[in-house]
C-alpha cells in the first residue's frame, strides 16, 4: 500500500502539473473538466453505500444496449473515461468522490476497467483513493499553511466551518485531517462529529450549500465529454434533431432539449 507521503506528492505533483497553486482551495469540478476532455461525470441518486464508480475506459465496457451507428461516440480507438458520482450525498462529500475517482482514474495500480466504491470497503485501492482525495482537495501543504497564516491554535467549531467553507471540503474529511495533523484530539473529533454541521454553519454566518444533496433539478445530471460529442455528431448531420435530443434526454439534460435557460 502506498504512504501518506506519496499520495500526498501524487496531489501535490497534480496541481502542478495543472498549473495549480499547492496551497488555495480549487474549483474541482471545472478543473477537472478542462483538463480531462475525454470525461464524462454523471450525477445519479444512489444507495448509501455507494459513493460513486468509475470508468477507465468506456470502449472496453460490454453494453448489450449499445448501438454503434446510434452512438456520439465515434472513435473507438479513444479513451472516454467516465465518473459516476451519488447526488444524494453531500456537495462536500461529491467534490470529495469526484476527486477519490480520480485516483482511480490516473494512479490506481489495479488493472480493473469498472470500479464500483462501496463507502464499507475499506482495501488497500479505496483506502488510498480516499487519502488521496483528502489531500488534493486540501494539500498537507495547504492545511499547514492555514493554520499558520490565520494564526489558529484553537480549533473552535466556528473556525472549523471557516476552514471548510475554504477548502470546499466535507466536514468530516476536515475532521480527520485535523485530527491526523494533531489540531484537535481524538475526544473533540468524536464530539465534533455529531453537531448539525449544516445548522452551524447557518448561525455562523456561511451556507449551508456545502452540507447538503443536490438539488432536485440536479439529482440526475451529467457534464463533459459525452455533450459535446451528442452536440458535434447533430452539427456534422451525424444524427437527427430527434434523436439530438434523445441521447441528451437518456444524459439528464433536457435543458438543452427544451432549451431552459
Amino acid at each position: 500500500m502506498r504512504d501518506k507521503i506519496k499520495l500526498n506528492s501524487f496531489a501535490v505533483e497534480l496541481r502542478r502539473d495543472w498549473d495549480l497553486n499547492p496551497y488555495s482551495p480549487i474549483d474541482l469540478f471545472s478543473i477537472i473538466l478542462s483538463k480531462l476532455p475525454d470525461l464524462t461525470i454523471l450525477f445519479y441518486p444512489m444507495s448509501d453505500s455507494t459513493s460513486g464508480m468509475c470508468i477507465k475506459n468506456i470502449n472496453g465496457v460490454d453494453l448489450e444496449d449499445f448501438k454503434e451507428d446510434e452512438s456520439p461516440n465515434q472513435d473507438s480507438n479513444s479513451n472516454d473515461m467516465v465518473i459516476c458520482i451519488n447526488s444524494n450525498m453531500s456537495k462536500g462529500r461529491q467534490r470529495f468522490t469526484l476527486a477519490h475517482e480520480l485516483y482511480h482514474l490516473l494512479f490506481e495500480e489495479d488493472k480493473r476497467n469498472l470500479i464500483i466504491c462501496e463507502t464499507s470497503n475499506d482495501d488497500d485501492s479505496e483506502i488510498e483513493a480516499n487519502i488521496f482525495a483528502s489531500y488534493l482537495i486540501m494539500t498537507y501543504e495547504g492545511l499547514e499553511r492555514y493554520a499558520k497564516t490565520n494564526d489558529l491554535s484553537n480549533w473552535t467549531l466556528e473556525e472549523i466551518i471557516r476552514a471548510e467553507q475554504y477548502f470546499q471540503i466535507s466536514h468530516h474529511a476536515m475532521l480527520f485531517r485535523l485530527r491526523e495533523h494533531e489540531f484537535i484530539s481524538a475526544e473533540e473529533c468524536k464530539k465534533l462529529r455529531s453537531v448539525q454541521i449544516g445548522y452551524s454553519a447557518r448561525i455562523n454566518g456561511f451556507s449551508d450549500s456545502l452540507y447538503t444533496p443536490s438539488s432536485a433539478d440536479k439529482k440526475y445530471f451529467s457534464l463533459g465529454k459525452y455533450i459535446r460529442l451528442v452536440e458535434k455528431a447533430f452539427n456534422d448531420n451525424k444524427i437527427s434533431s430527434g434523436k439530438r435530443d434523445e441521447l441528451l434526454l437518456d444524459a439528464f439534460r433536457s435543458d438543452l432539449t427544451y432549451k431552459f435557460f
